[in-house]
């Protein structure tokens, strides 16, 4: 069935963000005795909120973290952003394509969310309809944020497909009751988002077949 609305997760799903920014979690890890890749960062907060970062950095070290930790992690990802973040392979495409209503569900933080959409030039295929995990009370696997978006665009759950990359997302998605596509990455396995509930892809310009567009 053609879904009337589409509702997009924006780290990993629109920009391929992920790598870049768990690599600088992984080296300010360090600042607090955590020794990790970026690749064990990824895996362990791949779809998080920043709260979710503090609270299992805080678990990991056994200590409170220094007050100026969290402002400059986001200070550092920023500058990394600024050189390094790339719209997700073939999705300016996709978005181009789409002649139906779409929005943005993302646990990232407000301003990280927005500020990633204009670097990648992704922003305008919006029209401010961006919505973060900061207006409802609980993020993903919480379907709250997807229920919420799905409102706010004035549809129904039913009528709204979803586009993930994380277990986390896909997760929220089929708790909404609302159908749900799954980008295998190297984060998650076609098996993984498949057990999740998703339907798995592997590229941007499969979609439109996927979603009779």
């Amino acid at each position: 069935m053609t879904p009337k609305c589409i509702i997009f997760d924006c780290d990993g799903t629109l920009v391929d963000s992920e790598a870049i920014t768990n690599q600088v979690i992984a080296e300010m890890a360090s600042e607090l005795g955590i020794e990790m890749s970026g690749e064990e960062a990824s895996a362990t907060f791949g779809g998080k909120t920043l709260d979710g970062v503090v609270y299992k950095m805080r678990e990991l070290s056994g200590n409170d973290l220094p007050n100026d930790w969290l402002p400059r992690l986001i200070q550092r990802v920023n500058e990394s952003w600024e050189s390094k973040l790339r719209p997700v392979k073939g999705v300016k495409e996709l978005l181009e394509k789409i002649k139906i209503p779409i929005c943005v569900a993302s646990n990232g933080e407000p301003t990280h969310v927005r500020h990633s959409l204009r670097l990648t030039k992704l922003y305008d295929f919006f029209d401010e309809n961006i919505f973060t995990a900061s207006e409802v009370s609980k993020p993903k696997p919480s379907p709250e944020l997807f229920l919420y978006a799905a409102k706010k665009m004035g549809f129904v759950p039913s009528e709204c497909a979803v586009i993930e990359d994380s277990v986390t997302g896909v997760t929220a998605a089929v708790n909404a009751e609302m159908e749900v596509y799954g980008i295998i990455n190297n984060l998650f396995s076609e098996e993984q988002l498949r057990h999740a509930g998703a339907i798995p892809f592997m590229n941007m310009n499969e979609l439109p077949a996927l979603l009779e567009l």
